[in-house]
């Protein structure tokens, strides 16, 4: 399986500008992710920037990375660029996964777990979920909630995402965990090549509009999420304040 991962990096972060460049420990964020990538099965990582600064830091710790367009409006436009200019060269891949440029200790075997999915011929597109254990997060709209089917081998089908909590308890009872099971989604996918570059071209869905997550769009235009449970909680750094929760992480192992 000839794999890419592609790491969507941006200066310009509405809450936390310039984190790619922040330092945790010694070492800056985007280093982090990408070397925790290079401990994956994948054939070939790159970043994918549209920042002179976060090219310059990349190159300089040897990594790989290509310079995108300033004007895409989420992280899969910016993949896309970068996957098709690499196919361009006379790469060739048949699965691409998106790791976030802001996951400092995302765990290399969830994304070579991602990766097996994709051993299955008709695989769209393929996810991580984790099963939620604190009530708080239920209530917590940044907290993406994800609605599945019975998981078969390993492997179930997203039925829909959500800032809500899904399903809703007619008969709920203090602590609605203890009725169903929930689970939130872990931001990291993978693509098969050909899905990947059709994305190109779908535009956006009622549902991604009312909920502002772009998975809606794909479920709507019909293609198919699956998702492979993880036991890992994967802290994403979407503050400054979370650069100290990740430092406090790494100094306790």
């Amino acid at each position: 399986m000839q794999t890419l991962i592609v790491i969507p990096a941006r200066y310009d972060s509405g809450r936390f500008p310039g984190k790619p460049l922040e330092i945790i420990d010694g070492v800056s964020l985007i280093e982090r992710v990408y070397e925790k990538c290079l401990q994956t099965n994948a054939e070939d990582v790159i970043v994918a920037t549209d920042d002179q600064r976060i090219f310059d830091h990349v190159q300089g710790f040897d990594g790989n990375v290509c310079m995108t367009s300033k004007s895409h409006k989420n992280g899969t436009e910016r993949i896309i660029e970068a996957v098709e200019r690499l196919m361009d060269e006379g790469e060739e891949y048949e699965c691409v996964i998106n790791v976030q440029g802001d996951e400092p200790l995302i765990d290399p075997k969830d994304i070579n777990r991602l990766i097996d999915v994709f051993e299955e011929d008709d695989t769209d597109i393929a996810t991580l979920v984790k099963q939620i254990t604190d009530v708080s997060e239920l209530t917590n709209p940044n907290v993406v909630k994800a609605v599945l089917t019975e998981f078969e081998e390993g492997v179930a089908d997203t039925l829909y995402f959500s800032r809500s909590a899904i399903p809703h308890l007619r008969d709920a009872s203090s602590n609605p965990l203890e009725e169903t099971t929930y689970y939130k989604h872990v931001g990291t996918y993978g693509f098969s090549v050909e899905v990947l570059l059709s994305l190109a071209t779908v535009g956006e869905s009622p549902l991604e509009k009312a909920e502002k997550l772009e998975q809606l769009r794909w479920l709507q235009n019909h293609y198919v999420v699956s998702a492979i449970e993880t036991e890992n909680n994967s802290i994403g750094v979407d503050t400054p304040a979370d650069i100290q929760t990740v430092e406090n992480i790494l100094k306790s192992k």
